[in-house]
């Protein structure tokens, strides 16, 4: 497998005319003209087999990534020596892949997309049902916060724009794969496709996101064996619904030295484990 695409063209600069109020009747202040560093988008195929699986909008880098993420993500593989090819094309939009899918996932995945209105790029958000995880991975609440840290500290691009979620794979001790795109689901793909390239084990891993964890974001961890989803935003009820089924530990709100942990709080060592493999 490749390594992925170099990343360009992430920033540009943009004319800006800023506008302020000012003063209890809301006077404007204007400055005159200016530039502004806008994060680049742009939409992109993943093409599996010769024919298009999916279109997303995201940051036009590390195109194969995000492709091997979003295929285990979505269920449609399960390890990435499936893939037999990547074929990488930013300035087209396009990331061509050739792999082993079983077609059955890959009906299942279409049926889903059918059916989903979420905001993401995938079917996940209209998962129903997730298999219970066999993981008996745990996690120290205070080094979860701590690369929650990190995971900030690394996002140089929305230091620059903010106009981009950042997500990351964590053993507690360090970060070790993190992504950036104008996408909180694309950005997890590329950390797990990140992940998959540097042959991790991601039942041993925690997932970092900025945006908040909702049940497709949920969905896409638990499908790629990920045990616990840590967001800095709000978690939503289908969302827990869909972890606690799974066994998987969800936490929000991660922020400074605090977070709500929602579902498997044992993960977290804050409850006894409930019968069975954990033991």
């Amino acid at each position: 497998m490749t390594p992925p695409d170099d990343s360009r063209d992430r920033v540009r600069s943009e004319r800006v005319w800023p506008v302020g109020l000012a003063g209890r009747r809301g006077g404007r202040i204007g400055a005159g003209s200016d530039h502004d560093a806008v994060v680049v988008e742009r939409a992109v195929e993943i093409v599996l087999g010769g024919r298009v699986l999916v279109r997303v909008q995201c940051l036009p880098e590390r195109l194969e990534d995000l492709a091997l993420g979003f295929l285990l993500t979505e269920g449609l593989i399960e390890d990435p020596r499936a893939i037999a090819e990547f074929r990488a094309a930013p300035d087209a939009g396009r990331v061509e892949v050739r792999a082993d899918v079983d077609p059955d996932r890959l009906v299942l995945f279409r049926e889903r997309v059918a059916m989903s209105s979420g905001c993401g790029s995938g079917a996940s958000a209209a998962a129903t049902a997730l298999p219970r995880l066999a993981s008996e991975a745990r996690f120290l609440p205070e080094e979860v916060l701590a690369r929650m840290k990190d995971l900030l500290q690394a996002s140089a691009l929305f230091r620059e724009t903010g106009g981009v979620h950042a997500a990351a794979l964590t053993d507690g001790r360090m970060l070790r794969a993190f992504a950036e795109d104008i996408g909180r689901h694309n950005a997890v793909d590329k950390a797990v496709g990140a992940a998959m390239r540097e042959e991790l084990d991601l039942a041993h891993l925690a997932l970092l996101t900025t945006g908040r964890a909702s049940a497709d974001i949920v969905a896409k961890a638990v499908r790629a064996g990920i045990p616990a989803i840590v967001s800095r935003g709000a978690a939503t009820s289908q969302a827990i619904a869909l972890a606690r089924s799974a066994e998987a530990a969800v936490a929000a709100f991660a922020r400074a030295r605090r977070m709500n942990v929602y579902t498997a709080a044992w993960r977290f060592g804050l409850a006894d484990p409930p019968p069975g493999p954990h033991d």
